[in-house]
């Protein structure tokens, strides 16, 4: 199988003070300057998601400030919701029978419960489209639908495999669901305005909730449970080096 993608490689992440200093929203980081992730964190059980984290940013950051995240008192955080379930099952129904959907992405999106658990300094969340569709350009035949967007639309992140089974994560503020989007888009502007952000979901879950986590820390100064404190030290200690 072609593991190559026709997609620029980069990663939108959100400043991180004078570890990664981004004057906007969001910046693209080159993959060859992100912290590597350790596998272990990625064996599709979310091991690392911490309740007593999100507790403490939650209480520190004011009420009037959007948080779509919160804890929770609920033990079984991936007890699966009814409604996430339709939606993730009809998506799955959109695409050929021989594409299955993975096991962490399915997990992870059927638990609202788990998302509440990913902080999001620029108020990001959780959300899917009715169904995937089609994904023709650069040559490409596959299949896309978003599972996490910006709360003003400025960027989406997206699901995309192709025909015949290769898979990464997209990100792009081209709202692909939008209605007739297709018949203004072309190659020119897919190749500029369509990215490799991760080669997997596990792996977009993981950087996404350790950068914001490190955001929260800086700049609101919360603390986290000690487990994630050395997650972040690790995360942070990459960055450190480059700088030497």
């Amino acid at each position: 199988m072609n593991t190559v993608f026709p997609f620029e490689k980069v990663w939108f992440g959100v400043d991180l003070d004078e570890l990664r200093p981004i004057d906007a929203t969001y910046g693209g980081e080159p993959f060859d300057l992100l912290p590597t992730i350790n596998k272990k964190y990625l064996d599709g059980n979310f091991n690392y998601l911490s309740n007593q984290t999100v507790k403490e940013i939650d209480e520190k950051v004011p009420d009037y400030v959007d948080k779509p995240f919160k804890p929770t008192i609920e033990t079984d955080i991936f007890k699966v919701d009814a409604k996430w379930k339709k939606r993730i099952d009809a998506i799955q129904n959109s695409l050929p029978s021989h594409l299955v959907l993975p096991d962490s992405l399915v997990k992870f999106m059927t638990a609202p419960i788990a998302h509440d658990l990913v902080p999001s300094c620029t108020a990001c969340y959780f959300d899917l489209p009715d169904k995937a569709k089609s994904f023709t350009w650069l040559g490409e035949k596959g299949y896309i639908f978003h599972f996490y967007r910006d709360q003003q639309d400025c960027l989406f992140w997206y699901y995309y495999i192709r025909e015949t089974g290769e898979s990464c994560i997209l990100a792009s503020a081209i709202p692909f669901e939008q209605e007739g989007i297709e018949n203004e888009l072309d190659d020119e502007v897919i190749q500029q305005e369509v990215f490799y952000t991760a080669e997997n979901f596990e792996e977009f879950i993981y950087r996404t909730w350790i950068e914001n986590i490190l955001w929260f820390n800086i700049e609101e100064g919360e603390d986290s449970d000690p487990h994630t404190q050395q997650l972040c030290k690790e995360y942070v200690n990459h960055y450190k080096q480059l700088k030497k």
